[in-house]
């Protein structure tokens, strides 16, 4: 009898090879019906979608192919990786025992934690790692609780495949540009070619259900075993790049989750059940190889949105790029009259021609309205962003943080500290402030004053009033708490007049012992160069290095990057995110912060607002959601008129002006507001 199958997480690896099987028929049974969704047109969150999707399309049969699998990342979105890893996993459980359906879902290795030195069986003891391990764990378990009827999961390893990304990928792209690459060696797995692990499902799909009433638990990678390192070693072997490999300790290349040191599947069950014949890795390396075109190093095509100081500057660096082409810039300004750009002849107004022309695009409008509106269209054709544009994420980013890659860039001041971020938990320190230096304050600068310093700066008036009031600021320090799960001394931060960065460092560092998280702020000096700087501590037992490498005595140090270039240093996220390395700093899922408008002066009702950010009617400060939840994001305060008088230094909420409807705010509305 012809089944209809439901294929989740259809965009992933092992669901790209599964349409890829089917539609080219390399199955079993062309008599089946395949259903492929991804997010967009099937959310697993949402029970009561997956219900009547399941019912209206007579659904007998579902393969779970979705996933969190950003493994260090779910060291910071938790909440997240639990919503798809374990909750989902729940709804499509509870939908398959309502309606008899066969459920078929795809578990980690992770659920082990390495200490094993023999392929591991299914019956040996698991003792997940970090949260992306007890995510997925919490997943099998509400299976074995709640799906009574022939459910089956299925443990696999190392998951690379032709499309998407992966290690294999990514080595043979970086292999082509280095002459050599470190690689830890002692991570022992099985890698797993997902076509190969696509053709056994489709072949236990051909079974009948061997149990009705027992949750069966599965193993299966490809045969044989090796390092990281081997498997390095192996692709430039199969692909004749001539890159060298240099193996190095789990501990040379620290992350945040840790990885399974032994992780080697024993797939004896799965082939005696099912009658598997099993390929060995290497066999099965060189065929996804044969399906790429490795040799020709890849000239990514870069998009960028936004036309003023930051576009163009980045416009030209990439123009002299060896690895990068500028194929188009969104602008909202009369194209007959931009001869002030770079390359005239790459500006558009039209978005689409962005989108169908580019691998990646930088967003740097420095408008949150904008921004949210074109990074909404860019997400949905799978093309990822890098921005500097923190009133974006300030204000909407959230919404997007499981719809794409998006992702604040490395240069202006949020970027370079979660860089330092980074750097910092790699060496073991722990961060306890994130530190912004800023030159000079005047909350309420007249407009002769920006007219004259905007000039001299080659800087937009509304831009030059933003840094000059404290609100671009105040912006940053905010998406910097959000994003590495810090938060503020005092709603409008602390504003330190310092000169010292220890000192004032030290100041914030005794505030976040006192609160019990990192603090986010700055330091006001005249006399401190342009950056950042983070606060930290480590172990006792380096504090003897630590002094004899010049960093103090304790228990406080200063990690600091006196500089940041902007547009110059977009390029490394450029390359980060192309290369595999996912999201450098976003506003995280769950934002305690945002950044409210407050009044320079008296306002009057019929007054009207063009935009807030860098007006001289109101300035930005960082305030909790939760203590106000009526106020109104500067991000969001543009082309407002206002209906009820807002003293000087009030905050203005959304009982005072009339915005109009835009999708920032429907997004705001949604997330925020409890109506």
């Amino acid at each position: 009898m012809p089944k209809n199958i439901l294929i989740t997480g259809a965009n992933g690896q092992l669901g790209r090879e599964f349409r890829s099987l089917v539609e080219n028929k390399e199955r079993f049974d062309e008599s089946d019906h395949y259903f492929f969704t991804d997010k967009e047109t099937l959310d697993i969150t949402d029970k009561e979608a997956v219900e009547v999707f399941v019912r209206e399309n007579g659904i007998d049969t579902i393969v779970n192919c979705a996933a969190y699998t950003a493994v260090d990342k779910a060291e910071e979105e938790e909440t997240l990786a639990y919503l798809i890893n374990r909750d989902a996993v729940r709804n499509l459980a509870e939908i398959s025992n309502k309606y008899d359906v066969r459920l078929i879902h795809i578990s980690t290795d992770y659920v082990f934690d390495g200490t094993n030195h023999t392929p591991l069986k299914e019956t040996d003891s698991t003792n997940p790692q970090g949260v992306y391990a007890k995510s997925k764990y919490a997943g099998e378990e509400v299976i074995r609780s709640v799906a009574s009827k022939g459910a089956v999961i299925i443990r696999t390893s190392w998951i690379y495949s032709s499309m998407g990304h992966n290690f294999v990928k990514t080595m043979l792209r970086e292999g082509s540009k280095r002459d050599e690459i470190r690689v830890v060696c002692d991570q022992i797995g099985t890698p797993t070619y997902a076509r190969d692990l696509a053709r056994a499902i489709l072949t236990m799909l051909e079974k009948e259900k061997l149990d009705e009433n027992e949750v069966k638990v599965y193993h299966y990678s490809n045969e044989g075993n090796c390092s990281w390192y081997d498997f390095a070693q192996a692709i430039f072997e199969i692909a004749q790049v001539d890159c060298r490999v240099i193996p190095i300790g789990t501990q040379e290349y620290p992350t945040p989750a840790k990885r399974p040191s032994y992780s080697v599947l024993s797939k004896d069950k799965i082939k005696h059940d099912y009658g598997l014949d099993i390929p060995y890795w290497r066999d099965s390396l060189k065929s996804c190889i044969s399906l790429l075109d490795f040799k020709e190093v890849k000239r990514y095509k870069i998009g960028i949105i936004g036309s003023g100081f930051i576009a163009n500057g980045l416009a030209k660096l990439l123009l002299q790029h060896p690895d990068y082409e500028l194929r188009a810039v969104l602008t909202r300004s009369d194209l007959s009259k931009r001869n002030d750009f770079v390359k005239p002849d790459v500006l558009t107004n039209n978005l689409e021609d962005l989108i169908k022309t580019c691998d990646l695009i930088v967003e740097c409008s420095g408008d949150a309205i904008y921004a949210t509106e074109t990074i909404d269209q860019i997400l949905k054709e799978d093309i990822p962003v890098v921005t500097m544009n923190s009133e974006f994420h300030v204000t909407t980013g959230s919404y997007f943080v499981d719809k794409g890659l998006v992702t604040e860039a490395e240069g202006d001041q949020p970027g370079v500290e979660a860089i330092l971020y980074e750097e910092a938990l790699a060496m073991g320190f722990r961060p306890l402030a994130f530190v912004n230096i800023k030159g000079f304050l005047n909350e309420n600068p007249t407009r002769d004053e920006m007219e004259y310093w905007g000039g001299k700066s080659n800087l937009s008036l509304e831009m030059v009033t933003s840094f000059t009031d404290g609100t671009k600021v105040q912006i940053e320090q905010a998406l910097v708490a959000n994003g590495l799960g810090g938060c503020i001394a005092q709603e409008g931060l602390l504003k330190l007049k310092d000169d010292d960065m220890l000192h004032g460092g030290t100041i914030l560092a005794n505030k976040a012992k006192e609160l019990g998280c990192p603090v986010s702020d700055y330091v006001l000096s005249s006399k401190l160069p342009a950056g950042v700087f983070l606060v930290v501590e480590h172990d006792e037992e380096q504090v003897d290095s630590l002094r004899y490498y010049k960093l103090g005595e304790g228990p406080y140090y200063v990690l600091e990057r006196t500089y940041h270039l902007c547009h110059l240093e977009i390029i490394k996220t450029i390359k980060r995110v192309l290369s595999g390395g996912g999201v450098l700093l976003n506003n995280g899922a769950n934002p305690k912060l945002s950044v409210a408008a407050i009044a320079k002066h008296d306002i009057a009702p019929g007054d009207k607002l063009k935009k807030g950010i860098g007006s001289f009617d109101v300035r930005g400060e960082a305030v909790y959601i939760e203590k106000h939840p009526d106020h109104v994001p500067i991000g969001l305060l543009a082309d407002a008129t206002f209906v009820r008088e807002v003293k000087t230094g009030e905050i203005v909420t959304f009982s005072d002006v009339k915005l109009p409807e835009n999708l920032a705010l429907n997004i705001w509305k949604r997330m925020h507001l409890k109506e």
